[in-house]
């Protein structure tokens, strides 16, 4: 938690400071320079997060077909000629931010496809960062946890697709993570190490319990 007192300590104020010329939560930055792992609700919600985003219990499907989800459901970021993956996440996850700098340590081509597994504001702030002017730019500013602006309406209807293809496979947590040269399946953080060798269709290393805490 952060507060903020005048020069005199006379007043205590208890609430979060927005810039509004930048749109920028300055309270989220704040707290975010003094702890990375916190987002922008603070550690119990961020606690809770880390909780429930834990590996889901293993899904249905070890493979699945991508090939009738929309594009209008996705945000692309990473080099093009990085390993490919798809990555079922929602931004009030912890570990989908730390998969995401795994992600982005090996390279990797990533279409991020949100899904709402928190709830109303999970699907509120999905569409903010699909409908904001720089998608890719908004996704990383969603994780770190700054408030975006409400943007104008656009089509949200990828959003419900990848819903319902969750809910059809039976991805009841994130992140979820795909590999689109045959569809196979992998269910919660992994490092770096993993990553790579599962995109590139290798064998991946012993396993190592880095998602319980």
């Amino acid at each position: 938690t952060l507060f903020y007192v005048d020069r005199a300590a006379r007043y205590l104020v208890i609430g979060r400071v927005y810039d509004m010329e930048t749109r920028q939560d300055l309270t989220a930055a704040r707290l975010l320079e003094l702890n990375p792992d916190l987002l922008t609700a603070g550690a119990p919600r961020n606690a809770q997060a880390q909780e429930a985003s834990q590996p889901a219990p293993r899904a249905s499907a070890t493979k699945v077909s991508l090939a009738g989800l929309p594009a209008n459901g996705a945000i692309m970021w990473g080099p093009a000629n990085g390993l490919k993956a798809v990555v079922f996440s929602d931004f009030n996850c912890g570990y989908c931010k730390k998969l995401e700098d795994e992600l982005k340590a090996i390279g990797a081509r990533v279409e991020e496809r949100p899904i709402s597994i928190f709830g109303a504001e999970s699907r509120r702030e999905a569409e903010r960062v699909l409908c904001a002017p720089r998608p890719d730019l908004a996704l990383r500013l969603a994780y770190a946890g700054t408030a975006l602006a409400n943007p104008w309406p656009c089509d949200t209807s990828g959003l419900d697709a990848n819903e319902a293809f969750a809910k059809a496979n039976g991805f009841m947590g994130t992140p979820v993570i795909v590999r689109p040269s045959d569809g196979a399946v992998l269910e919660g953080y992994r490092p770096a190490h993993v990553l790579r060798a599962f995109l590139a269709g290798k064998p991946a290393p012993a396993p190592t319990p880095t998602t319980k805490g």
